[in-house]
């Protein structure tokens, strides 16, 4: 097999019509799965702010006018204004449908739709992407090896930022890659831009990764062309320059920016610039404050990532990388035929993959970038991962013909190679439900091995929806429930579903409690303590256990 930096070929409408099956099976999937996974802390503020939204888009279609005053967009924006709005408009939007058609059966899965059709959309996105880049075959594969991740699968349920801001950058990306040869794509490299601005904050980032590709493919080109080469690539980079639209849409998509301009735009910049700190355990290390481990986010990766997923995105990588710079160093040599042989792509995808999935692998490993999100804040470079490891099964499966020397067994030989190295992570993924945060690889030792090494076990308290069973065994008229790190918006959509009678009731008293939870994290320790003061007593009534491990413990009131 030839050196190559691309063999893919152009997306079909077959091709579309198999990117839409991954999208509406993987959202099937997460409307099956999502009841077991109770509400986690940010969903529970995510509700508060969609019904606002979804409030005003009721008063929008009956009185455009008076929605859209300040005193009625404040109403709704100006909670929670420190995240963009897009995704609970869409949020708000799914609430609206549940209420008045009934289509998804619960509170909770109107709220999250908008969230499941991300992760939909992004499969789908993937298998284009990929089957541009290196065939039908590798992006077929990448996007199952995405779907397959434990983390990103559980926050794909989520009324929350992160996937949906993980399908916006990639989007970005790839219409980006499209505008390097063909310019219409352009226009939706700007547009697209403008939605990942209001989805979430870390999208502004992205012109930084896509100038300095430019930057490098029109250098290459410059000098290819010094050496009496053809021009292959355009100078004038039109999808760079679309990027501007970004930001007017952003600005038109934001009521709340619609007044106040700049007092708000700095408000807005000031709290992600000077983000409030929250703790994450790490090898025993409760930490609060930076500086922070650098070392983090690429630890969590190999600790979080199925082993037989990480292996083939890492020998991909590689492969690409080592493939673009024999491509380069050919060029540099002055050796013209050798450069041409080699099929060179002036475009440099594997450039632009690699700056992708390191992007934010390396801004997470700053000292000073909070960690407190678990490995949520990196989810950006899952999807390249992901690619990457589709170039190397596609490439693995180039070579089965020459060994079989059989076409038709070699095809029959791909599709079992594909379904063996995906068994692996199926299995994790499925495991891992509903304890995602929870779940660690065989490179940590599994949950268990994790725990002994001080791994943060949970964090946004949505593991009590795992104790739905036991509380109504204990407490069959209900009672007082001390929740920990369970916010009491998450509580009231375990009972707004039906999961609990509405004579369950929270409290901030753990005297006053009839039974009390504590979700074992290393800075609720503290919280143990309290329980056994006021107890009297140190045995928890029940455990809730994952792979051995304890996730959360009751604890009953003798008093009460």
């Amino acid at each position: 097999m030839s050196a190559r930096e691309r063999f893919g070929v152009t997306p079909t409408a077959r091709d579309q019509l198999t990117g839409l099956g991954l999208c509406c099976a993987y959202i099937a999937v997460l409307l099956r799965t999502a009841p077991a996974i109770g509400l986690a802390r940010d969903e529970g503020i995510y509700v508060d702010a969609a019904q606002r939204y979804a409030a005003w888009l009721s008063a929008l279609w009956k009185s455009p006018s008076a929605a859209l005053t300040q005193q009625q967009t404040d109403a709704a924006f100006a909670f929670n204004h420190e995240h963009p709005p897009l995704m609970k408009l869409l949020f708000g939007l799914g609430h609206l449908v549940e209420r008045e058609l009934n289509w998804f059966g619960s509170d909770s899965l109107g709220f999250r739709f908008g969230g499941m059709l991300s992760a939909g959309l992004l499969l789908w996105l993937i298998y284009l992407f990929g089957t541009r880049l290196y065939g039908r075959a590798a992006g077929l594969f990448a996007a199952l090896v995405y779907a397959l991740l434990p983390r990103p699968f559980y926050h794909a349920h989520l009324d929350a930022f992160d996937v949906p801001i993980t399908c916006a950058s990639t989007a970005v990306i790839y219409a980006y890659y499209r505008s390097l040869t063909q310019r219409r794509a352009a226009v939706a490299t700007g547009v697209l831009f403008g939605l990942a601005l209001l989805t979430k904050h870390n999208s502004w980032l992205l012109p930084i990764t896509l100038g300095i590709h430019f930057a490098l493919c029109a250098g290459l080109e410059l000098y290819a062309r010094r050496k009496g080469q053809p021009a292959r690539l355009g100078l004038l980079p039109w999808g760079l320059v679309a990027l501007a639209v970004g930001p007017l849409i952003f600005y038109a998509g934001w009521p709340w920016l619609w007044h106040d301009t700049w007092a708000r735009l700095r408000a807005y910049a000031a709290f992600h610039l000077h983000h409030a700190y929250y703790n994450m355990e790490y090898f025993g290390v409760n930490y609060f404050w930076p500086p922070f481990p650098s070392s983090y986010a690429w630890v969590m990766t190999l600790f979080t990532v199925p082993f037989s997923s990480l292996v083939l995105g890492v020998a991909g990588c590689v492969r690409a990388c080592w493939v673009c710079w024999d491509s380069i160093r050919q060029l540099m040599a002055a050796r013209a035929q050798a450069y041409l042989e080699t099929r060179h792509d002036p475009t440099l995808p594997s450039v632009l993959l690699f700056g992708a999935m390191f992007a934010p692998l390396v801004l997470i490993s700053m000292p000073s970038t909070p960690i407190f999100g678990g490995t949520k804040h990196w989810f950006p470079a899952y999807p390249v991962l992901a690619l990457f490891a589709g170039r190397a099964f596609a490439e693995a499966c180039e070579l089965l013909p020459v060994l079989t020397r059989a076409p038709r067994l070699a095809r029959t030989l791909s599709i079992g190679l594909g379904a063996w190295l995906l068994a692996p992570a199926a299995v994790e993924t499925a495991h891992s439900h509903p304890f995602a945060l929870s779940h660690y690889t065989v490179l940590a030792g599994g949950v268990p091995g994790a725990a002994e090494k001080g791994m943060n076990r949970q964090f946004w308290g949505f593991t009590t929806r795992s104790l739905v069973p036991y509380l109504k065994e204990v407490l069959p008229n209900g009672g007082n429930l001390y929740l920990c790190d369970t916010i009491y918006w998450s509580f009231e959509m375990l009972i707004r579903d039906g999961h609990l009678p509405a004579t369950f009731r929270p409290t901030a008293d753990i005297a006053r409690a009839d039974y009390a939870l504590v979700h074992h994290e290393k800075h609720f320790a503290e919280v143990d303590h309290q329980i056994w003061t006021t107890y009297g007593q140190v045995q928890p009534a029940h455990v809730l256990l994952y792979d051995g491990v304890p996730i959360i413990s009751v604890y009953k009131n003798p008093r009460r």
